[in-house]
């Protein structure tokens, strides 16, 4: 049986894998992954911030996300677990994202 993703109200942290460091990002309730990564004073590569370019793709390592649009990633691209930082809000406790993969 398939356990239901926990309250985003209870994600306080995810994991960030970027130019070969690992990162411990601090979540604000409502953010995407992206604009965390940013205000931790760290320099992912994202360039539209709406979904269209495709820059942000980051792997999803584990955990689980949702994303608010998505309008460049392919099913094949998702079905691999990339997602888009800018539009990716995390639904479990234990989000980890590689931008370096």
């Amino acid at each position: 049986m398939k356990s239901e993703p926990k309250s985003v109200g209870n994600i306080t942290r995810f994991q960030v894998t970027l130019d070969g460091t690992e990162y411990e990002v601090p979540y604000k309730q409502g953010e995407v992954l992206l604009d965390c990564m940013l205000d931790a004073g760290l320099d992912p590569a994202f360039q539209c911030q709406d979904g269209h370019c495709g820059t942000c793709m980051v792997a999803l390592e584990k955990g689980e996300v949702t994303m608010r649009k998505n309008n460049v990633l392919s099913q094949r691209d998702l079905d691999l677990g990339y997602v888009l930082a800018c539009q990716s809000i995390p639904l479990t406790d234990d989000v980890w994202v590689d931008c370096d993969g």
